[in-house]
């Protein structure tokens, strides 16, 4: 039997993705649900001068929910549906935390505000900082993780179908995506150059940190010791202070072979 992976098990899962239109509507479903996080936004924003800060972390704390209960529920749903644990799950939890996720990232582009630097210094700035999502990208599919399975939450739901992987980026931090996330909200917020953007960019943590930990306890209930182990060795998001060096040579280095 070959192990599927990437948009074949996507499809092996939910079968709607093997019709190009029931795609499109999946799609659809998840961009309206976007818009409507991006609406609100743009509603709550304009009440208070601080409205941004509040919008944000409602969004924040939704999808911190939607994390905790996309793990708590995976094995129940998979005890309840069986071969339809995985469809199922993926438009109740997956869908909405997705739409939740990618509208913190995009919300300090929507925040204007006094000038906090230069112009020409913030867009140097937020260039520097978007350039680690693609590089990040990169070297995650180089290290052969596998992002529908894992990214998806397919493994959440299979664990016995997941492999723990730790090597390339995975030696310097377990969580690559966030750490990509978190720079496109950074790069966003300082293109738009001001304190409210750059503080909805960093309320953007709240998610992270919770999502980073929920992985890291179900990799522990997973595999044990070696993931224990492996945590020890590496930073959840960002490199151990003592490999920050040798992680931004490798980001860049390695990223030109």
């Amino acid at each position: 039997m070959v192990n599927k992976s990437g948009f074949a098990l996507l499809k092996e899962k939910v079968p709607a993705f093997g019709s190009p239109w029931k795609a499109v509507m999946i799609f659809t479903g998840w961009f309206l649900l976007f818009l409507a996080c991006l609406a609100f936004f743009w509603w709550f924003d304009g009440l208070v001068w601080y409205g941004a800060l509040i919008s944000q972390t409602i969004i924040a704390l939704a999808c911190s929910w939607l994390g905790y209960a996309h793990m708590r529920n995976a094995q129940r749903y998979r005890a309840k549906y069986g071969s339809l644990a995985y469809r199922r799950f993926f438009f109740h939890f997956i869908v909405p935390i997705f739409a939740t996720w990618y509208a913190c990232i995009f919300h300090p582009l929507l925040v204007g505000g006094t000038a906090l630097l230069p112009l020409w210094l913030a867009l140097v700035i937020a260039a520097a900082l978007f350039s680690v999502r693609p590089l990040t990208a990169w070297h995650i599919h180089r290290a052969g993780f596998d992002e529908v399975g894992h990214g998806l939450g397919i493994y959440t739901v299979y664990p016995e179908e997941g492999t723990m992987v730790s090597s390339e980026i995975y030696s310097y931090i377990r969580h690559p995506i966030y750490t990509g996330g978190l720079f496109a909200a950074l790069a966003f917020a300082f293109a738009r150059n001001n304190p409210i953007a750059l503080a909805c960019a960093l309320i953007f943590v709240i998610p992270i940190l919770v999502e980073a930990r929920l992985e890291d306890n179900e990799m522990t209930r997973r595999f044990g010791e070696e993931h224990r182990e492996y945590m020890r060795s590496t930073g959840a998001i960002l490199p151990r202070v003592r490999k920050t060096g040798k992680f931004l040579r490798f980001l860049l280095i390695r990223s030109r072979g």
